[in-house]
């Protein structure tokens, strides 16, 4: 099973899945299953009536997150390796469950959710990657679970989120494998970034988040950086170092294939 073709790991956790959410989840393009590439879903973070963080000078992280997933849409669509897919491509409020129904609905191999974070520290600053743990590893990471949780609250008190029945199906259908893969995925993240864009201390952290709770993906949430932080904000709204960051998953995103075909060769 090679790299660009591993969605056979996968296939059982979305048919299981299917029956429970397919009100909710879009099929598949049947071209998928010619082209044969490992389908990207970028989440650009919050949109619409939600801004999600602000920064002091009003820069909303709604923006932020958009232009950064449409360079790495750019960055991933110029390798010619992969099929690429976002959760939004424009400033509308997606639900949380919505945006893990997007990834399951179209078998994507990756989930990355692009945000930004705040503190209460204005000093604290970097790029940190998370991945999804029933505990949270720290306490800060606690905290940012939560808030990024409560996005689904601009959705209105109609909205009631994931039914019990497809939470309960998306928590049997963990998988140790999806475990590992989005842990590497992180690794390689961390990596790529290192020397180059901030990073927090200890930058790779866990936390229940609830967009990373598809079992049949390999997902990790990208907070690119402190919209609190001045030196942040500033490099967060600047072209160039979006079109850094990109440049950076994209090497990531393309070690994490290459490794991944590596071990099925050797497997």
């Amino acid at each position: 099973m090679c790299g660009f073709c591993n969605f056979g790991r996968r296939r059982f956790g979305q048919a299981a899945l299917a029956l429970a959410a397919s009100a909710l989840l879009p099929q598949a393009p049947a071209a998928r299953a010619a082209t044969r590439r490992p389908l990207v879903m970028i989440d650009p973070g919050h949109g619409g009536h939600d801004p999600g963080a602000v920064a002091p000078d009003g820069l909303f992280e709604k923006d932020v997150t958009l232009a950064c997933g449409f360079a790495l849409r750019r960055a991933l669509i110029k390798t010619g390796r992969y099929d690429v897919a976002m959760t939004r491509m424009d400033d509308v409020f997606v639900t949380l469950e919505d945006r893990v129904g997007a990834a399951v609905g179209a078998q994507a191999d990756l989930f990355l959710a692009m945000h930004c974070n705040h503190l209460p520290d204005p000093d604290g600053r970097g790029a940190t990657v998370f991945t999804l743990s029933g505990q949270a590893s720290d306490r800060l990471a606690a905290s940012v679970a939560d808030d990024e949780n409560s996005a689904d609250r601009f959705a209105g008190p109609a909205f009631t989120g994931v039914s019990p029945q497809v939470a309960q199906i998306l928590a049997s259908l963990e998988t140790r494998a999806t475990r590992i893969s989005s842990a590497t995925l992180a690794q390689d993240i961390q990596a790529s970034f290192s020397g180059v864009i901030p990073l927090m201390p200890d930058p790779a952290r866990s936390a229940n988040f609830a967009v990373l709770r598809d079992p049949s993906t390999p997902s990790t949430l990208l907070e690119m950086g402190c919209l609190t932080n001045p030196l942040d904000e500033k490099l967060l709204n600047d072209p160039a170092h979006q079109e850094l960051i990109a440049s950076r998953l994209t090497q990531a995103i393309g070690l994490y294939f290459d490794n991944d075909a590596g071990r099925a060769a050797t497997g």
